[in-house]
């Protein structure tokens, strides 16, 4: 075999490693990236899903205690002043919740909410405490938003669940080309050997 044949050789090995380098390189690339994808979702779970719905839930409690007292035998100046504080409550609390990652679907829902909730004052500042139909409303939109909260949490759970077969199957995948890789290596350090010239001493006798 020549020696071009051996240098050929080496040559084809170096790129063999370098390919090896860079498909590693790639993967944990892929893999960091991946990761923090999920990272990413998981704490858009957290942060724009499970606090909005804690506040539906804490607006809905409060609109439930306004019931209360709307039905309650309490003179009008008692129901007054706690419907005032219940209602400065309920608006803080709408206050801080649209604040959070909202979809278009939910802003439109939250105004109309607002639009609702906005209907209490004036009834209670003529003396009307018979339970409210626009208590009834913002219940009802309420329940819209917590369906949607429910809607979109299992969008992100399932949106992490693809990314977490995508850097599984990546991983899977990069191993194989390894594998792959470090055979043909292999067969190419074999074959550099199988060419290496053998040196054959002269028989002293021939001179």
């Amino acid at each position: 075999m020549k020696w071009t044949d051996t240098i050929k050789n080496k040559f084809l090995a170096s790129i063999v490693l370098l390919a090896l380098c860079v498909l590693v390189l790639i993967n944990n690339y892929l893999e960091r990236t991946h990761a923090n994808n999920v990272k990413d979702s998981i704490s858009t779970l957290y942060k724009d899903r499970l606090i909005a719905e804690e506040y539906i839930l804490k607006m809905t409690s409060t609109v439930y205690q306004i019931r209360e007292v709307l039905a309650s035998d309490s003179n009008n100046k008692s129901k007054s002043n706690v419907i005032i504080t219940l209602n400065d409550n309920f608006n803080a609390t709408y206050s801080a919740y649209s604040k959070t990652k909202l979809t278009p679907k939910e802003k439109t829902i939250a105004q109309e909410l607002l639009t609702y909730s906005d209907k209490f004052e004036p009834t209670f500042s003529i003396n009307n405490y018979n339970p409210s139909h626009y208590t009834d409303k913002v219940l009802t939109t309420l329940g819209k938003l917590s369906v949607i909260q429910l809607e979109e949490s299992k969008l992100i759970m399932k949106k992490v669940e693809s990314q977490y077969a995508t850097i599984k199957a990546s991983s899977e995948y990069a191993f194989a080309i390894i594998i792959l890789i470090l055979i043909v290596l292999q067969i190419i350090v074999f074959s550099a050997e199988s060419i290496v010239p053998v040196i054959k001493t002269k028989n002293p006798s021939l001179n």
